[in-house]
């Protein structure tokens, strides 16, 4: 076993006139059950687990060590479009497990857009074809462990007994992964760099396979029981046995989560479901570890590895919290612009600052408006702000310059001591962002300033000054996750430190106020020194009140009405790139699967790979 074992002792309900040949005789303890094939079962769940984590290690370790080896043999040579020519090619190997394997949606081009039934409701999304493969392999192992490897010649008792104890281990193992996944500390994340969002999916599943094996385990102790001494038997045992009574709530508290997560009813109700959620999940743990300990069964160390896993990724969430928002000195700051176009800015100005990396996301606390809940909010900008009233360009503008006259220097210099600030944007939805909103939108100037907290930084795992092209797509509010890169790509251009030789962002929205989210951004973007050479903008707005088609004297700013045509676009970028190309999309779930679907029909032509940032809830 790679986890101890629990020496098994009897519990006090027991009959001591029972005997094999009777029926309540296999109601109670290990009677009846083979705790050998047990165990094996156990290990072979464990070994699968194991055997997948060591795959994508590996993997994620010979894809990191070619995009370092690329960077290094191209910042070694000319880094021309003739040295970056070798390594846009791909392989009919490589090719073809991203197109048909690693970035395939389980059917047809349908991964992040919701399953809806009807405008109002949804059921969900589906798995790409990777995630279906993987948990196939383990919901496959589970049902035929549970199922088909039973011994059926045995009396129905005995049969019965047996699958109650395959079902109760293997609820109970389940539990250990279900648990190590859904914390957004999960050594797993940056060990294979997979995002949360794709371990929240398998999460998902492992809780509804853990809740129906913990029903079907209560079912077939129903089914000894009430053929032994019926229901009054069945009533007597929850009113005497405290092992019954806690193993009774447990599958309860399972049954309420399984009837509670579906899509409709999560996304209905998302702010009550959450607190319902961690609620249920903390009594199941208590219970199922007090229905173990009572009768000191042999699963009881599972159930402690994954009240472990729970409560440290607890710990260190409220250390994030207090360590980056609370010092000696300060406090977090917040201030929170209203913004046309229902969406607000956020800016923290924390207590102990990170260094930022593009793709990193916080998750955001604001008690005086959603009490302790959090959410996950993709970082748009971090700027250097002097303490001692602002910036040099703001000096300078009271004296009557405008931006245009000052060098890049100037613009981004300060004075004194500085303070870091992150920014982040949110678009008006329901609950949470729909009340910061209205209060922010309500106050003098727009603006208001609250206490809040910021918890991270997560993500930000992927970087792409490896790939000579990148295109970079964002729909809405995706726009957030995307500007960092910008940023980050261009300073790297200016040093010669990235192979990066051309950049286009592609951006959708609504209506011409959303492009206003990003003004001040922009604006940095646009004066940095030889971004031109590099960075080409189009932007896209799909409900314009006139024809709003503008190009920058350069050509390389664009605002075009209508929605863009992807496969058009990439056809166009692909035969225009220079070297290996890096795909990244943010924004809404068909978005996502328009630009995936480009991508996957472009895979054959050049070396490409493809980044997905998403937050599906």
């Amino acid at each position: 076993m790679i986890l101890p074992r629990a020496s098994h002792t009897t519990w006090d309900a027991q009959d001591p006139n029972d005997t094999p040949d009777d029926i309540n005789f296999y109601t109670w303890g290990l009677n009846g059950v083979n705790q050998w094939w047990n165990d094996e079962f156990s290990k072979g769940l464990f070994t699968t687990s194991c055997i997948l984590v060591l795959f994508f290690f590996a993997v994620r370790i010979s894809m990191d060590a070619m995009r370092h080896l690329r960077l290094l043999v191209l910042m070694s040579t000319d880094n021309s479009q003739r040295s970056q020519r070798y390594w846009s090619r791909p392989s009919p190997f490589s090719w073809k497990m991203k197109k048909y394997l690693w970035f395939a949606p389980i059917w047809k081009h349908r991964h992040n857009t919701e399953i809806q039934l009807s405008k109002a409701i949804t059921i969900g999304t589906l798995p790409t074809r990777l995630h279906a493969v993987i948990l196939g392999i383990y919901v496959i192992s589970n049902v035929i462990y549970c199922t088909l490897l039973l011994d059926y010649s045995k009396p129905k008792r005995e049969l019965v007994a047996e699958f109650r104890g395959r079902t109760g281990v293997l609820a109970v193992v389940n539990m250990v992964p279900l648990f190590l996944l859904a914390g957004r500390n999960n050594i797993l994340i940056p060990l294979l760099k997979i995002s949360f969002d794709t371990y929240n999916i398998i999460h998902r599943c492992l809780g509804r396979l853990a809740a129906l094996q913990s029903v079907a385990h209560t079912a077939a102790w129903l089914i000894n029981k009430v053929d032994a001494q019926g229901f009054e038997g069945v009533k007597k045992s929850l009113v005497e046995s405290e092992f019954i009574l806690y193993g009774m709530i447990a599958v309860a508290a399972f049954a309420l989560i399984f009837v509670i997560t579906p899509s409709p009813v999560r996304h209905a109700f998302y702010e009550t479901f959450l607190v319902l959620h961690i609620g249920l999940a903390i009594l199941i743990l208590y219970t199922v570890w007090m229905h173990l300990k009572i009768d000191n069964l042999p699963q009881l160390p599972y159930i402690i590895l994954a009240i472990a896993f729970w409560s440290l990724d607890r710990f260190i969430r409220l250390v994030r919290v207090f360590y980056r928002n609370i010092s000696t000195k300060s406090m977090t700051k917040v201030k929170v612009e209203a913004l046309d176009g229902d969406a607000c800015r956020v800016t923290f100005e924390l207590a102990r600052p990170w260094t930022f990396k593009p793709g990193q996301h916080v998750y955001i606390y604001f008690p005086t408006v959603s009490y302790w809940q959090s959410h996950p909010f993709s970082l748009a900008w971090s700027s250097n702000v002097s303490k001692q009233g602002g910036v040099i360009q703001n000096k300078l503008h009271e004296e009557g310059y405008a931006s245009g006259d000052l060098p890049i220097d100037e613009k981004n210099a300060t004075i004194g001591p500085t303070t870091t600030q992150m920014s982040l944007l949110v678009a008006r939805r329901e609950g949470m962002t729909k009340t910061l909103y209205e209060k922010a939108n309500a106050a003098p100037n727009r603006t208001i300033t609250l206490r809040g907290f910021v918890e991270g930084p997560y993500g930000g795992m992927h970087q792409l000054e490896s790939y000579g092209t990148t295109l970079l797509f964002a729909g809405g509010i995706g726009i957030t996750h995307q500007l960092g890169y910008v940023r980050q790509l261009i300073e790297k251009y200016q040093a010669g430190a990235c192979a990066t030789r051309k950049i286009t962002l592609i951006w959708v929205v609504k209506t011409t106020d959303q492009v206003k989210w990003i003004e001040p951004y922009m604006r940095e973007i646009l004066s940095m020194d030889k971004r031109r050479e590099v960075l080409k903008v189009l932007v896209y707005i799909t409900r314009p009140k006139a024809d709003i088609t503008q190009v920058s004297p350069t050509g390389s700013v664009e605002l075009r009405p209508g929605r863009p045509n992807f496969d058009q676009i990439m056809d166009t970028e692909v035969a225009e790139s220079i070297g290996t190309v890096a795909a990244t999309v943010c924004g809404p779930g068909p978005f996502q699967d328009s630009v995936r679907a480009a991508v996957r029909n472009q895979l054959h032509r050049v070396e490409m790979d493809f980044y997905e940032e998403s937050f599906t809830w």
